[in-house]
């Protein structure tokens, strides 16, 4: 048995951040009924690329679940809606504050009739403060969360990071908040509503550079690769191609410095503690550089991990998705689909020992499940 079985989540979500949330949720076992516009997620034409007329992007984050078509604007469709209110255990939306209320969708006229459904909201800012109604896309709160400012080249533009990690990070974490919300359930009996939000995601995501500008009051730099709190820690150009090194503490520090034949940096005042390696970053950033020059990027790794220090190559997906590692630890899974001869699609970061993620529904067609979700209706 998987941990949501038995769990019935209302997806009212569209394009990333809800529909990842649910897809996480379909995974752990829950029953998902996506339910979509006759239009359809806006996701289903975001390519190309295609696979038999679905897009890449809308493959990517909704298996294990069932389409059903609504029109919210319509008496019946709001009616059939309401009645999966009715036997849903949680319900995802990401419309704008407001907008649900005036189809008796929004949280309080839901709970009204199931007292016991989580009801989780995800938008860009949340469902308080002046920015209420402003809409949240991932590119834009990116900017106005701070990640843009401390991403990129130190003389370079802000840049973005190249995932939409905002709306990742708020999919995570309404993840969180439902199955905290749900074990909250088990001990009171009474459902509640979730405010989630992109914003505060990725705002509460800046950890450790949120940190040090509010101990030190000291607006963060761009550091392009290189890390503000350790030294050295980023990318090296070898004579052939680039790579990392992360070195974490001064032993490995030391360990590096052998390696690489230059065993009395570890001994310069200015280098032998981390401290001192970071107010001198540019002085030993441009003799590491010279030597790491000097030999293929190949050479460098199999010497820097024979000592134990860690680093890695930078490699492009093809090389990534072709790795043992991603074969032995199931990142990789194929799906049978009426349409698409062979579904490949990322696989569940979650491992449990008992109770194991499940692929059970391929990324469902538009309305695929209408006629089964609507005779559970009426048994």
């Amino acid at each position: 048995m998987q941990p949501l079985h038995g769990i019935r989540v209302l997806d009212l979500s569209r394009v990333l951040a809800g529909p990842y949330c649910t897809m996480v949720l379909g995974d752990l076992g829950a029953d998902v009924i996506k339910v979509e516009s006759p239009e359809g997620d806006e996701t289903r034409g975001w390519g190309p690329p295609f696979a038999s007329g679905e897009s890449a992007y809308y493959l990517c984050v909704n298996r294990n679940k069932r389409s059903i078509v609504l029109d919210f604007k319509t008496e019946a469709g709001r009616a059939i809606l309401h009645e999966l209110v009715k036997r849903s255990d949680v319900l995802v939306e990401n419309f704008r504050p407001g907008t649900l209320a005036r189809f008796a969708l929004d949280f309080d006229s839901v709970a009204a009739v199931n007292p016991n459904l989580i009801y989780c909201s995800i938008t860009g800012f949340g469902q308080t403060g002046p920015l209420r109604d402003k809409p949240g896309y991932d590119f834009m709160i990116q900017a106005m969360g701070g990640l843009m400012s401390i991403t990129g080249e130190p003389e370079g533009e802000p840049m973005k990071v190249g995932v939409a990690v905002a709306d990742l990070f708020a999919g995570q974490n309404a993840v969180i908040a439902i199955l905290a919300a749900l074990q909250a359930r088990a001990q009171t009996g009474k459902g509640q509503h979730l405010d989630v939000s992109l914003f505060d995601s990725q705002v509460a995501m800046l950890a450790n550079v949120a940190s040090n500008f509010l101990t030190s009051g000291n607006l963060p730099k761009r550091y392009g690769n290189a890390h503000a709190n350790i030294v050295p820690y980023q990318s090296f150009q070898a004579s052939d191609a680039w790579f990392v090194v992360a070195v974490g503490n001064d032993k490995q520090f030391e360990k590096l410095c052998q390696v690489i034949g230059k065993g009395e940096l570890a001994q310069d005042p200015r280098f032998a503690a981390n401290v001192g390696r970071v107010e001198n970053r540019d002085e030993l950033l441009a003799l590491l550089k010279l030597v790491f020059l000097t030999r293929a990027s190949d050479e460098w790794l199999s010497m820097l991990e024979t000592a134990g220090i860690p680093c890695g190559p930078i490699n492009t997906l093809d090389k990534v998705f072709s790795l043992p590692q991603v074969e032995a630890r199931e990142m990789l899974i194929h799906m049978g689909h009426p349409e698409i001869e062979d579904l490949r699609l990322v696989g569940s970061p979650l491992k449990f020992s008992d109770t194991p993620v499940d692929y059970k529904l391929p990324p469902p067609r538009l309305g695929e499940h209408a006629e089964e979700i609507l005779k559970e209706l009426l048994a």
